[in-house]
């Protein structure tokens, strides 16, 4: 089996997330009598003052996130940026989730009224009608603002708080939380360097305009065929696993038998010996 050592360095990652963590949001939903409930699926938007989709903030759905139909028809079918969860169980404990500030791409929003959209399904729903909908604003301006025990559209206890923060991305230095800054020449790195290890590829992640673009490690743990890469577990299904299907070891080398190879030697020499005996007329 071939092993790892992992070192994942994740303080300046959790440094980042806490200093622009620049609104907090915490609610908490009621069902809303479906086939389903209390089970239910969350999602958890923000819209800019003309209604354009501009981030998911948090999202609790598993397979059934299709009938989030009023997330879906803003987001799409495929928002890859939404910070995703398990489909509740209940509705007892609070949802808590953070915003930045920044868009889908990594963009820090101008000053202005935003629409903080919430929505809960607990039924195979068709129109967003079906749902419950929460609709709340806030500024995002100069100074702070705290609103508390907001209600609306099936979510209660809602409190929206926003801290306004100095933006220090592309200001010519690398600050705090950030792992590069674009104003500075070949401080974003734009491709990284390939890796040796073709299970620990070495790539980019984060942006530049966020001011977070670096290269990291990030282990190959699927089985899949001609990626170069023979992750553990997969010996016996990725082709990449030495004759491939598990027919080798993980380095490419043949397996050996369970002391077959010593019988036929001890057979070869017995016939060796037969024949070397000497016949008795």
């Amino acid at each position: 089996m071939r092993t790892h050592l992992i070192v994942v360095v994740i303080a300046s990652s959790l440094a980042a997330n806490a200093a622009s963590a620049d609104v907090s949001v915490t609610l908490t939903t009621t069902p809303n009598g479906g086939q389903y409930a209390p089970r239910n699926v969350v999602a958890v938007w923000i819209e800019d003052q003309a209604g354009a989709f501009v981030k998911t903030i948090g999202r609790h759905a598993g397979t059934r996130k299709q009938h989030l139909v009023a997330w879906t028809l803003k987001a799409g079918t495929n928002d890859v940026d939404a910070v995703s969860g398990a489909t509740r169980q209940d509705n007892v404990a609070p949802l808590t989730m953070t915003w930045n500030l920044r868009d889908k791409a990594g963009t820090l929003v101008p000053d202005g009224t935003y629409t903080l959209r919430m929505e809960l399904a607990d039924q195979n729903s068709n129109t967003a009608g079906q749902n419950h909908q929460g609709t709340f604003t806030f500024v995002k301006g100069a100074a702070p603002q705290l609103q508390t025990a907001l209600a609306n559209g099936g979510f209660t206890n809602v409190s929206i708080d926003f801290q306004p923060v100095v933006d220090t991305c592309n200001n010519g230095a690398v600050d705090v939380g950030e792992t590069c800054d674009p104003s500075l020449a070949g401080s974003c790195p734009a491709s990284c360097a390939p890796s040796a290890d073709a299970c620990m590829p070495n790539n980019l992640v984060g942006a530049a305009a966020a001011c977070s673009a670096e290269c990291a490690i990030q282990p190959i743990t699927a089985c899949t065929n001609d990626d170069g890469c023979c992750a553990d577990g997969c010996e016996a299904t990725d082709n990449d696993c030495g004759g491939g299907g598990g027919s080798g070891d993980i380095e490419g080398g043949c397996s050996t038998g369970g002391g077959g190879g010593l019988l036929g030697l001890a057979a070869l020499g017995l016939v060796f010996v037969v024949r070397r005996r000497p016949r008795h007329v």
